[in-house]
Protein backbone atom coordinates (compact mmCIF):
# COMPACT_ATOMS: atom_id res chain seq x y z
CA UNK A 1 0.00 0.00 0.00
CA UNK A 2 0.98 3.44 -0.65
CA UNK A 3 1.44 6.14 1.66
CA UNK A 4 -0.69 9.40 0.99
CA UNK A 5 1.32 12.81 0.87
CA UNK A 6 -0.25 15.28 3.16
CA UNK A 7 0.06 18.99 2.46
CA UNK A 8 -0.69 21.91 4.83
CA UNK A 9 -1.07 25.55 3.60
CA UNK A 10 -1.60 28.68 5.46
CA UNK A 11 -2.40 31.66 3.93
CA UNK A 12 0.16 34.56 5.63
CA UNK A 13 -2.95 37.34 4.85
CA UNK A 14 -5.59 37.12 7.67
CA UNK A 15 -8.78 36.02 5.87
CA UNK A 16 -10.83 38.28 8.41
CA UNK A 17 -11.06 39.84 12.22
CA UNK A 18 -13.05 38.95 14.49
CA UNK A 19 -14.70 41.53 17.09
CA UNK A 20 -15.66 39.18 20.51
CA UNK A 21 -18.65 40.54 22.28
CA UNK A 22 -19.04 39.14 25.80
CA UNK A 23 -22.78 38.71 27.30
CA UNK A 24 -24.93 36.85 30.06
CA UNK A 25 -28.34 35.26 29.94
CA UNK A 26 -30.42 35.15 33.30
CA UNK A 27 -32.07 31.79 33.83
CA UNK A 28 -33.67 31.97 37.24
CA UNK A 29 -30.85 32.35 40.07
CA UNK A 30 -27.88 31.56 37.33
CA UNK A 31 -26.03 33.13 34.60
CA UNK A 32 -24.67 31.88 31.68
CA UNK A 33 -21.90 33.88 30.11
CA UNK A 34 -20.98 33.78 26.53
CA UNK A 35 -18.82 35.53 23.35
CA UNK A 36 -20.53 36.70 20.79
CA UNK A 37 -18.24 36.13 17.57
CA UNK A 38 -18.43 38.76 14.71
CA UNK A 39 -16.19 38.34 12.38
CA UNK A 40 -16.35 41.39 9.80
CA UNK A 41 -15.58 41.43 5.86
CA UNK A 42 -16.63 39.37 3.84
CA UNK A 43 -14.90 36.51 1.63
CA UNK A 44 -13.51 36.92 -1.46
CA UNK A 45 -17.02 36.19 -3.48
CA UNK A 46 -18.74 39.18 -1.33
CA UNK A 47 -20.35 36.28 1.27
CA UNK A 48 -20.62 37.47 4.32
CA UNK A 49 -19.39 35.52 7.49
CA UNK A 50 -21.40 33.64 10.13
CA UNK A 51 -21.44 35.24 13.71
CA UNK A 52 -21.30 32.84 16.25
CA UNK A 53 -22.43 32.37 20.23
CA UNK A 54 -19.49 30.37 22.34
CA UNK A 55 -20.53 29.50 26.02
CA UNK A 56 -17.81 29.83 28.06
CA UNK A 57 -18.90 26.33 29.89
CA UNK A 58 -20.18 23.30 28.95
CA UNK A 59 -22.49 23.02 32.06
CA UNK A 60 -25.33 25.21 29.80
CA UNK A 61 -28.89 23.66 29.86
CA UNK A 62 -30.29 23.02 26.43
CA UNK A 63 -33.12 25.82 26.92
CA UNK A 64 -30.30 28.64 27.14
CA UNK A 65 -28.23 27.18 24.13
CA UNK A 66 -31.45 27.41 21.98
CA UNK A 67 -30.87 30.90 22.42
CA UNK A 68 -28.30 31.18 20.50
CA UNK A 69 -30.14 32.37 17.16
CA UNK A 70 -32.04 34.42 18.81
CA UNK A 71 -28.93 36.28 20.74
CA UNK A 72 -27.43 36.65 17.16
CA UNK A 73 -30.86 38.51 15.82
CA UNK A 74 -31.28 40.53 18.87
CA UNK A 75 -27.42 41.63 18.12
CA UNK A 76 -27.76 42.16 14.63
CA UNK A 77 -31.22 44.17 15.07
CA UNK A 78 -29.19 46.92 17.84
CA UNK A 79 -26.49 47.35 15.21
CA UNK A 80 -29.02 48.31 12.63
CA UNK A 81 -31.07 50.90 14.98
CA UNK A 82 -27.19 52.26 16.25
CA UNK A 83 -27.06 52.40 12.10
CA UNK A 84 -30.20 54.17 11.91
CA UNK A 85 -30.16 56.75 14.43
CA UNK A 86 -26.95 57.74 13.59
CA UNK A 87 -27.69 58.81 10.24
Amino acid sequence: MSEKQITVSINRKPAFTEIWHEGTVQYGERTYMFWLINPTGFDEQGREYEMEVRWWFKQVPREIRVLSEQIINDFKQQEDDTRTNKN
